[in-house]
């Protein structure tokens, strides 16, 4: 072609649009389904971090509650991983060998480890690790360009502790009129009572002596329970010791329980102290016969007073025995509705525990609820006030109640997973 024809062919503006269309609109498209496949390779990257997240937090958590070996955490992160993963491919659309066949390219390229660190006496430091590559389709607009898929790299590390179990615990207890009610748990130390009235005898009505069913009172119960709760944490602050005397000397390092208990009335507080012992004896000590109307809110607000971070004195307190570490928990516990100094529910006081609970919660202290033997709005007002559905409790009876308070102590001696990466 010599220079003439080749001015020719530019200069013939027609024919050039056709050429250079034909020329660029695969480039065109190719460029514009590169841009649209970028954003679906971040927003799968971020969903595929989120897996191996959660994965690794899962098993990091359950070495720390359930004291499950290195192997076995290593195990249930790449099966939690691989489960999700799937479950997401498979959502997408992906046929069953392309799932396959993506399992197989996660697996091989996988790589999970768990450890177990002791850090001194029962303190010990739990890590989950993981890293993987997988590779990311890409749409047929890419392909035009000769790339079928971009691989990415994940990684991600989780950690829990368990600190000594230090914790820091403060125990909000209703003794009102109502806690004087019997359960329908019979005393099996004492079954039968005697009591002086009427009685049937024969056809007649007699006056006297006679004997009765005799029912363990609510306010029985609770002490009973609050002394499982403290025995559960005991064993946690010292799991290799079995003699309770050098339990509380452990507790005494790890564990500070303050304790309020009210009516109608917010009653005199025991301020959080070193071990159990303090906190058992301020429960022991509840009246036996209880009086009295319902509102919890100033209880609530002094115990908030007592653990929030604003507030230096249980920081200073761990600090001082080596704690540098430490859970903050109220256990709050009625067997009925806000009344105030009446029979009927008060709207007004049932905000003001709500409140106090959401302030609480919102300042990272857990809090355990349980409802005892309680009416509808009463478990309506611990529901709310529960730091999850895990920390609130129903108790029917004697047997739920002491669950209840074993369970929220075997609970609190765990330490919470993080994420580290």
């Amino acid at each position: 072609m010599n220079r003439s024809t080749c001015r020719d062919l530019l200069a013939e503006e027609t024919g050039n649009f056709a050429i250079m269309t034909a020329i660029l609109l695969p480039l065109t498209i190719g460029v514009g389904g590169v841009a649209l496949d970028l954003t679906n390779v971040m927003r799968e990257k971020a969903e595929i971090q989120n897996i191996a997240d959660a994965a690794t937090l899962s098993a990091a958590s359950k070495m720390s509650k359930d004291d499950i070996t290195e192997a076995e955490a290593t195990k249930m992160a790449n099966d939690e991983m691989v489960g999700q993963y799937l479950a997401n491919l498979e959502a997408s659309g992906l046929s069953a060998e392309e799932r396959a066949a993506a399992k197989a390219d996660l697996q091989k390229n996988m790589n999970t480890g768990a450890t177990i660190t002791s850090t001194g006496g029962t303190s010990k430091n739990f890590e989950v690790r993981m890293n993987l590559k997988a590779n990311v389709q890409l749409s047929g607009l890419t392909r035009i360009l000769g790339f079928e898929k971009i691989p990415i790299s994940i990684s991600s590390i989780s950690a829990s502790a368990r600190e000594g179990n230090a914790l820091s615990m403060y125990l909000v207890l209703d003794e009102s009129g109502s806690m004087a009610w019997d359960t329908t748990t019979v005393d099996p130390l004492k079954p039968t009572r005697t009591v002086t009235g009427w009685y049937q005898c024969g056809t007649y009505q007699c006056w006297g002596n006679y004997q009765v069913t005799n029912y363990v009172t609510k306010i029985a119960a609770l002490k009973t329970a609050a002394g499982v709760m403290m025995t559960e944490l005991l064993k946690a602050a010292a799991p290799d010791l079995s003699n309770a005397t050098a339990q509380e000397t452990e507790a005494m390092k790890l564990i500070r329980i303050g304790a309020v208990s009210y009516t109608h009335e917010t009653k005199t507080e025991q301020k959080p102290a070193w071990g159990t012992t303090t906190a058992r004896s301020y429960v022991a000590a509840l009246p036996t016969v209880p009086v009295g109307g319902t509102d919890a809110s100033g209880a609530m607000a002094m115990a908030y007073a007592d653990l929030q971070k604003a507030n230096p004195t249980e920081e200073a307190q761990h600090k001082a025995k080596k704690n540098f570490g430490f859970s903050r928990f109220i256990v709050l516990m009625t067997d009925g509705e806000m009344t105030g100094y009446s029979n009927a529910w008060n709207k007004g006081i049932d905000d003001k525990v709500r409140a106090a609970c959401t302030q609480a919660k919102a300042d990272g202290i857990t809090v355990f609820t349980v409802a005892f033997m309680a009416p509808d709005k009463g478990k309506d007002l611990l529901q709310a006030c529960a730091s999850n559905k895990e920390s609130y409790y129903e108790s029917s009876n004697m047997a739920d109640l002491v669950a209840a308070f074993g369970d929220i102590g075997r609970k609190a001696a765990k330490t919470q997973t993080r994420l580290t990466n």
